[in-house]
């Protein structure tokens, strides 16, 4: 009966100590916009200029921070600020956003072989620049830091 006692009393303690870690975590993750590096500000004011904030998360690994915006656009950010992925759902990737951030031949290459689709997400890797197209079926297009196509992947 001693035996039953004790285990039950532990399951308990560990079950309160794991949702108090959840908790502590969860609050941990929100910060306020003027705790993102100054780098990820600038972005945010520069290219989402008026669009209010909605929430974000920092995060332990990579992206490091994730800012939720109004317009239903979520942004990544590496720790020291620098973009990691704009994803805009099912909307359009502003074109300026394309014109600054990418090699000018990565929307040109988009423009020629996929004539009718938009890009709705666009991201920086180890190998490159990855862009995801509103096409049915989803099409992702990967290329080398020089803007040359590594692979098209549809899913």
């Amino acid at each position: 009966m001693m035996m039953k006692k004790m285990k039950w009393f532990g399951l308990l303690f560990l079950m309160g100590v794991l949702s108090l870690a959840f908790i502590a975590c969860d609050d941990d993750d929100k910060i306020s916009f003027d705790k993102l590096p100054s780098q990820s500000q600038q972005f945010i004011d520069t290219y989402f200029r008026g669009v209010a904030v909605t929430k974000i998360e920092k995060r332990i690994g990579e992206p490091h921070y994730k800012v939720y915006l109004a317009n239903g656009f979520v942004v990544k950010f590496y720790r020291a600020g620098g973009w990691q992925e704009v994803d805009g759902g099912s909307t359009e990737i502003p074109e300026l956003l394309l014109i600054e951030l990418l090699p000018e031949t990565i929307p040109q290459y988009i423009n020629e072989q996929f004539p009718a689709a938009k890009i709705i997400e666009i991201s920086q890797h180890d190998f490159g620049y990855e862009v995801e197209l509103n096409t049915v079926p989803e099409t992702e297009v990967r290329f080398d830091h020089d803007g040359k196509v590594i692979i098209n992947i549809i899913d």
